[in-house]
Formats: C-alpha cells, sequence, structure tokens
C-alpha cells in the first residue's frame, strides 16, 4: 500500500512538472540523449512565506561568524538531496525548484541531474597543475520564497512576465551544485569522492560547447557548492554569496559532510584597489588547497570571494550584479583582464571601477544600456530569458514572440519563427554569446 501511494505521489509530481512547462516547445535538451530525464520540481507556490518566519541563519553575524552563517544555510538543503544511483537526486524533503528555460542551447541542461554548462577553468584554476580543457557542468535552486517569484515570472510558461525590476523577498536562498569531470591526479582535494553520471561535452572540451546529441555518459565529482541568501543585514548589497568546497577523504554522507567553507560575501569593495578587502571572508585554512600559487594567487579579484570554479578576474556578487535582461552590452564583450597587468593601477582601478559596485537589488548594472529588467542577481532569469528569445528565433519555439524577446529587440517578429531547417537553427545557436567571464 505504502509503495501504491508512493508511485501515485511520484506520477503527480512529474504531472506537475509536465504541466508548468511550455507546451509549444519541442526541443528540450533534457530529451536529447534517449533517457527519463531528472524530474526537479517546478510546480512553484502560488503564495508567499510569512515574511516573518525566522530563519537558521538569521541566528548568526555573517560578518563575525561566517563559517556559522554558512553551514546554517547548507543546513537547510541537507534533507532535500542525496546521492541515489550515481546522481543527485531529491529526497522527497524540502522545498526546492529549478528555473525554467535553461534546457536549450548546446549549454542547455542534460539529462540526468538537469545540469548546464558552466564556464572552464583556466589552467591553474582548480589547482596549481590543472589544465586547460576540464569541463564544468552545474544546477541551482531556489527556495520557497525564491520559487514564488518564478511562480509569477512563468505564470505563462511560453510567455514569461518580467516587471521593470525582480525583487526576491527576504529569506530568499539559492543553492548551486558544481560538478567537473577533472582528474584527481590535478584536483587531488576530489580524490576518492563520489562519481556521478551525467552527459557532458566530450572530453578536453572546456568553454566550449557542443550539440546535445553529441554528448556522451560520462563520470563526474562534485567540485564546489554556491549558497546566496537575500539578507536585508546586507546594506551593502542586499545579498550575502557563499561557496563550499568538497575535500577529501570522503566521510559520512559523502555530500553535504566533505563540504568546507571557502568563502563569504556580501559587498564588492568599490573603490578598493589593492588587497585591503573588507566585504570578503576567506578561509586561510583553504591556502595551497584552493589558491595560493603563482596562477591563482587569489580565489577572487584583488583577493575578493569566489570559488575554485570561477574566474579570478570577478568575485561571486560582480558576477550576479551584472544579471538584467538583455545583458549589458559590456558584457557580451571579451573583457577579460590580463592578469598579469595587475602593477598598472590605471588598468586596475578601471576594472574595478567597471565591475565591482555594490549594486542593490531592484538597480540596473550599467544603466545606460537599455534595460526590459533588472533581475535582482539571478543568473539563471538571465539565461532564461536569452533561451526562449533563441528558442523562438530559431523555431524551436512555436506561435506567439515572447513579450520579454520583442521589448528586448531579440527577435521583433509577432511570430516565432517557422523555419526550422538545421541551418537556420545552427546559424541563431552560434549566436550564443560567451560564458561569463
Amino acid at each position: 500500500m505504502k509503495r501504491a501511494v508512493l508511485s501515485f505521489a511520484l506520477a503527480m509530481l512529474a504531472w506537475q512538472v509536465q504541466a508548468a512547462t511550455c507546451p509549444d516547445f519541442h526541443a528540450s535538451t533534457m530529451d536529447a540523449n534517449g533517457v527519463p530525464p531528472a524530474t526537479w520540481r517546478q510546480d512553484y507556490p502560488s503564495v508567499y512565506p510569512d515574511p516573518d518566519d525566522r530563519q537558521p541563519w538569521e541566528a548568526f553575524n555573517f560578518r563575525t561568524a561566517p563559517v556559522e552563517y554558512m553551514n546554517a544555510v547548507l543546513e537547510t538543503a541537507k534533507t532535500a538531496f542525496q546521492i541515489k544511483d550515481q546522481k543527485l537526486t531529491a529526497s522527497g524533503q524540502g522545498d526546492w525548484w529549478i528555473s525554467q528555460w535553461l534546457d536549450y542551447s548546446n549549454a542547455g541542461r542534460e539529462p540526468l541531474m538537469g545540469l548546464t554548462k558552466e564556464r572552464g577553468p583556466d589552467p591553474g584554476d582548480l589547482s596549481e597543475t590543472s589544465p586547460d580543457g576540464y569541463q564544468v557542468w552545474a544546477v541551482g535552486f531556489y527556495n520557497r520564497p525564491g520559487a514564488a517569484v518564478l511562480g509569477d515570472i512563468f505564470a505563462q510558461p511560453c510567455n514569461p512576465s518580467l516587471p521593470v525590476a525582480v525583487k526576491f523577498p527576504a529569506d530568499t536562498a539559492s543553492i548551486k551544485f558544481l560538478f567537473t569531470d577533472a582528474s584527481t591526479d590535478n584536483v587531488t582535494y576530489l580524490k576518492d569522492g563520489p562519481e556521478y553520471d551525467a552527459y557532458i561535452d566530450p572530453p578536453g572540451s572546456g568553454s566550449s560547447s557542443h550539440a546535445a546529441s553529441e554528448r556522451k555518459l560520462s563520470q563526474v565529482r562534485l567540485l564546489q557548492v554556491d549558497i546566496a541568501i537575500k539578507d536585508a543585514r546586507s546594506r551593502e548589497t542586499g545579498w550575502v554569496f557563499g561557496t563550499f568546497v568538497w575535500r577529501a577523504p570522503p566521510k559520512g554522507d559523502k555530500l553535504f559532510d566533505n563540504l568546507v567553507p571557502v568563502s563569504l560575501q556580501w559587498g564588492n569593495d568599490p573603490g578598493v584597489y589593492d588587497a585591503s578587502i573588507r566585504q570578503s571572508w576567506i578561509n586561510p585554512d583553504l591556502r595551497g588547497v584552493t589558491y595560493g600559487w603563482r596562477s591563482r594567487p587569489t580565489l577572487g579579484f584583488m583577493g575578493r570571494a569566489n570559488g575554485p570554479a570561477d574566474n579570478i578576474r570577478s568575485s561571486c556578487l560582480s558576477c550576479h550584479a551584472a544579471g538584467r535582461t538583455p545583458r549589458a552590452l559590456i558584457g557580451l564583450l571579451d573583457n577579460r583582464f590580463d592578469m598579469t597587468k595587475l602593477y598598472d593601477p590605471a588598468l586596475v582601478k578601471s576594472h574595478v571601477d567597471t565591475w565591482f559596485q555594490n549594486v542593490r537589488g531592484g538597480q540596473l548594472f550599467q544603466p545606460s544600456d537599455p534595460a526590459v529588467s533588472s533581475l535582482d542577481y539571478s543568473l539563471q532569469l538571465e539565461t532564461g530569458m536569452f533561451r526562449i528569445c533563441l528558442a523562438c528565433a530559431a523555431g524551436d519555439l512555436q506561435g506567439q514572440t515572447p513579450d520579454v524577446c520583442r521589448a528586448s529587440g531579440f527577435y521583433n517578429r509577432p511570430v516565432c519563427s517557422a523555419s526550422t531547417t538545421d541551418t537556420v537553427r545552427k546559424q541563431v545557436l552560434q549566436s550564443v554569446p560567451p560564458p561569463r567571464q
């Protein structure tokens, strides 16, 4: 009897996920490899939680007790996720939802865990000896307050509705799991970690993306876990971002029990052009493990917070603060800071003044560039809006052009393209901007 009830519950959950998707879209990368896709929740809550509900992390001051704060956030997710059949899966306990429209383009979700392709690490990013070509794939979730915002935006999945400024409520939390195919011969802190199955690009692909049909079943390991919390005590930005790393040897559940805090950030230290960073905390015990060698002396720019998979030229908050639709023009250009030029004060100042401002939720990054919406630090929403418009232009989404695509100027025709030839689709997909630098 219990098994029948469980089967019914799982069937209802799968129905809810399917019911929340766009029926005019038939090119999901989750369907590209001929295996049953992961069924993460998209049945977004219709009611916002009580903002007066006290959260576990509110018992700690993130400035003075960063480890305790981070672990309190992580504790809220521990019962929701598990390792099963060499995959990260939902345990059936806990409320976490994924965003829509990340299952399209060459970097779109793979089926087994719903991973999307991330920026490929540079040589020396993951360890002193890590080479070029390793891949990073990730899946992120929002808790109930954040998912309620997604429910408003995706009330019509084929035609998302964005306000001028998205504003996630207080107590919104996000958690993101990042996996890599890096060898433990190079990245020794991942040694003996659990292997997970995923359909990823051929070995050595790095940041380059292949068609979903070219992906192969491969083994990856959990590299890092990112968290983001909308916390009113962060006067600088309204957000607190943190990163954990999976560190050997395996212990306990081999998932959460191996996660070690790497960094925490609540501001970008605008106007700070040297290493006197005050709005980030970095775990000194990880020097020589996740940072501290010639090619990676720090995690983020000039000592700001970041994770091992992330770009040293940036920081956790810097990257997400730029979330908007359409992406700012400066974000579409090759804006890689030459790390051999840290001795040049003018170049450092220009880079910091451009990318390391304390943007508040609701404010627009690069307001001189017209935008449909500021996205309150959500790169999932930025990516989703871009990909729905890409699908419309390529003819993989049928029917009326989504309002956001016309408003942004991405695709101005009233109806999505009727052409679905491989040539047209390839031309459109080649217009995808490079990964965030």
